[in-house]
């Protein structure tokens, strides 16, 4: 039996550190998302880190989760 592919988001901020698993691309980002909107509603810094099973689905999910950060931050001002 195969295991499926585990996406792995690492969002680390001033105050903790949170690590997000899902099997999927969607899953996992959608994941990431809520919780950079609700640090970022707490005018915290965000970092974050992407591990996947290919460099495609770890591109997609980076520039996914930088465009939310663009967003949240033009919200902000």
């Amino acid at each position: 039996m195969r295991e499926s592919p585990i996406f792995e988001i690492r969002i680390t901020t001033s105050e903790t550190g949170s690590i997000l698993r899902a099997p999927t691309e969607r899953e996992v980002a959608t994941k990431a998302e809520t919780l950079i909107r609700r640090v970022h509603a707490r005018g915290e810094l965000i970092g974050f880190s992407v591990l996947g099973p290919s460099a495609a689905s770890i591109g997609r999910i980076k520039s996914y989760l930088e465009d939310i950060l663009i967003e949240v931050t033009r919200l902000s001002i």
